[in-house]
């Protein structure tokens, strides 16, 4: 009688349906990527900008009910969202207002709120994260050949990409997602109804199209670069050049065209309509979370940053897709 068969064994255990393989991919990287001791740190102060900005929901909901404080308040909101339009609003005249206007201050006001903790604290933070977790993902499994032990099993291409955009996905969620809906939310329980909810209901959804505008293109981006080499600190290295070398770039296009603007009225042109923004993947993302807050100004390229951000998913997934099927090919 043979004691090792050497035959074809059917499993006998219980099969993960194919909605959920994914999934399973994607928890296992969280878990592992949880360890880093860096990762559990930024996702811990990632909240601590939440409760900053929940003092500004506090102070103009007391400014919309106490005309006396409003202007005060009004030059400090404008100060956090860097946006002087919030102090220009007639704060004194909110106390004889119909409730129609004081809605619409509300709403603009939150907006500004939730766009302004997207866009500087978190983003700043977005970029850290990533660095840590995205890098080692595939890169990893490429040096390791565990890809050939992922496609050995019943996982497809597609199931292993999306597992692996979900584990950074998660991370992204935790610190950009979850503490804008927390600030809306501590906002509702600050306002002196709860009908604000129906004055503000579309500000979640907001959140979730402008986290989503976030989240899709870097992590493709991030992914990429891990895929792209087997040694997860030059896919890192790569990432923070890309940001680094975008933000010095408009940083020293910007001085430029300022020093020239008093002179050249060329010069002023190509500051105002605001084109230097494709030259930074940051100020990119800006432009277009501005837009889905219906906060963009009119000089923003608004459409030429979201074609650049499309542009950038599709070749990044492209790529991704390519270099993941190499190790098969060979």
């Amino acid at each position: 009688m043979a004691i090792h068969s050497a035959g074809y064994r059917s499993w006998e255990g219980e099969r993960s349906s194919p909605w959920t393989r994914w999934a399973v991919i994607a928890s296992t990287g969280v878990r592992r990527t949880s360890k880093s001791k860096w990762l559990r740190r930024m996702l811990f102060f990632s909240i601590l900008p939440t409760l900053f900005f929940a003092v500004p929901f506090f102070l103009s909901e007391q400014a919309l009910r106490d005309p006396a404080t409003a202007r005060s308040v009004g030059n400090f909101l404008s100060e956090v969202t860097n946006n002087p339009a919030i102090a220009e609003i007639p704060w004194q005249a909110l106390g004889n207002a119909p409730p129609e206007q004081i809605e619409s201050v509300r709403h603009d006001i939150w907006s500004n709120l939730l766009l302004t903790l997207l866009r500087y604290p978190q983003a700043l933070m977005m970029v850290l994260v990533v660095g840590i977790a995205a890098p080692p993902l595939i890169s990893h499994d490429v040096r390791s050949r565990a890809l050939l032990i992922y496609f050995s099993r019943p996982i497809s291409r597609l199931e292993y990409l999306l597992g692996k955009l979900g584990t950074v996905s998660f991370f992204l969620a935790m610190i950009t997602t979850v503490p804008a809906l927390m600030l809306y939310f501590v906002g509702v329980l600050l306002s002196p109804s709860l009908g604000v909810v129906a004055q503000t209901w579309d500000l979640p959804l907001r959140i979730l199209v402008a986290s989503a505008v976030l989240i899709l293109p870097t992590t493709s981006a991030a992914l990429m670069f891990s895929s792209l080499t087997r040694e997860s600190r030059y896919a890192g290295f790569a990432w923070f050049a890309v940001w680094i070398l975008g933000w010095v770039m408009h940083s020293v296009v910007m001085a430029f065209q300022l020093d020239a603007a008093t002179s050249d009225a060329e010069a002023l042109a190509a500051l105002e309509s605001g084109w230097t923004t494709l030259l930074s993947p940051y100020h990119i993302l800006g432009a277009v979370q501005a837009s889905v807050f219906d906060l963009a100004s009119d000089k923003q390229p608004v459409m030429a940053a979201t074609t650049a951000l499309v542009i950038t998913t599709i070749v990044s997934l492209a790529v991704l897709s390519r270099q993941v099927s190499s190790p098969l090919r060979a």
